[in-house]
């Protein structure tokens, strides 16, 4: 089986450290594993390519060099040439990561009449008018309206996005599809860690706004300030992993608090578990959902966090209640509540044993509930395939 992955979106490389490329890869991987030859047609390659995809065929059409509303023509046109090459290629079932510009989906299943499958990770719509600029609307909405409709399948990652297509497209065959983890690239980490006075937790992700970093830092000084449990009085670093545009307030702000904080910046996907592993717990600090505003979110953080046999302490918002067990998988806090999360810190600190039971059973539903390869079935099912998917 030939399978075409289309990713147009040139903020998304092929071969990144951001989770979307991560996401990628791994789509990609759940496919060969599944014994399918995987093309993959994007707009941007990147430059981390991991040694087991080192024979993944990648066709790289950029876009020209553009600003605002030409800029996202440029990308439509790129698209519509990855369309034609995948034509050209042939293919049994085209899978695109939805994008705003692209329309290769409708243009490749109309031609070929393929199985196809349109992956939703976002209401990019909204998302690019609140974080970004979005000049042509009508556009991004034709293209998600003609390719949602064009195909067999519109795989959404949470219930929200699954409500945001269903209501922008009425029509569309939706499939709620969350994420997953690799458990045998993100191994658990080493047992039998001693309960040191001095711990660290980690934070996986790109630095922006609405991954509720700062709250993380305001909760370790808290926890570092207040006695805990049983009179503890350890003191907890942070671990920063990953980078963004926040990254010089988050440092000013921790140097301000008086927190000792690693900023890794950006590295590998592959560097991530061994840098997970150097830690005592992981944190998902999601802030307060905002009025009128779902968390659309299926959190690729919390999902390695569970592979890596990490004790987690997460805030109780969008999906992660329905992943995170608390007090079995994890520990979970409000929502802009410093004080519970710093509470939660301090417990595990105060209790090695905690630790480890948190982590193993982390572990083991990582991989007995969250793997790509259950997130690939759970898509196929949904595909009128004449071949088989193993």
């Amino acid at each position: 089986m030939r399978v075409a992955y289309v990713c147009a979106d040139p903020g998304v490389p092929v071969f990144g450290t951001k989770g979307s490329s991560v996401h990628v890869q791994e789509i990609a991987r759940a496919w060969r594993r599944a014994g399918a030859d995987v093309t993959v047609y994007c707009t941007r390659a990147g430059t981390e390519r991991p040694a087991d995809l080192a024979d993944l065929a990648v066709v790289e059409l950029r876009p020209r060099r553009a600003d605002g509303e030409d800029r996202e023509r440029a990308i439509g046109e790129a698209a519509a040439a990855l369309a034609e090459a995948v034509v050209r290629d042939g293919c049994d079932v085209v899978y695109e990561r939805y994008s705003l510009f692209s329309p290769a989906l409708a243009l490749v299943a109309g031609t070929l009449r393929v199985p196809s499958v349109l992956e939703v990770n976002a209401p990019l719509i909204e998302e690019q008018q609140r974080y970004r600029q979005l000049f042509d609307v009508r556009l991004a909405e034709a293209v998600l309206h003609s390719n949602a409709l064009a195909a067999d399948t519109v795989a959404s990652v949470s219930e929200p996005v699954v409500r945001w297509v269903e209501g922008r497209v009425p029509g569309a065959k939706t499939l709620l599809a969350p994420n997953g983890v690799n458990t045998e690239r993100i191994g658990p980490r080493p047992r039998g860690r001693r309960h040191p006075r001095r711990l660290t937790v980690a934070f996986v992700g790109t630095l922006k706004p609405w991954h509720g970093v700062p709250a993380l830092l305001t909760a370790v000084t808290l926890a570092n300030t207040d006695s805990g449990p049983s009179g503890y009085d350890g003191r907890w670093t942070v671990k920063i992993i990953g980078d963004g545009p926040g990254r010089q307030d988050l440092q000013r702000a921790a140097a301000g608090l008086g927190v000792e904080a690693e900023f890794t910046g950006a590295v590998t996907p592959d560097s991530v578990p061994g840098l997970l592993h150097g830690c005592d717990a992981a944190a998902a600090p999601y802030p307060q959902p905002q009025p009128g505003r779902d968390d659309y979110f299926s959190p690729l953080k919390v999902y390695e966090y569970m592979a890596a046999g990490m004790p987690i302490v997460a805030t109780a918002v969008g999906q992660i209640p329905s992943i995170v067990e608390d007090g079995r998988t994890g520990l979970l806090v409000p929502p802009g509540d410093a004080s519970a999360f710093a509470a939660a810190l301090q417990r595990l600190g105060a209790d090695a044993a905690l630790r480890e039971r948190l982590g193993t059973q982390a572990r083991a539903a990582a991989v007995g509930l969250y793997s790509w390869d259950s997130v690939l079935s759970r898509i196929t099912a949904a595909l009128p395939l004449s071949q088989g998917v193993a």
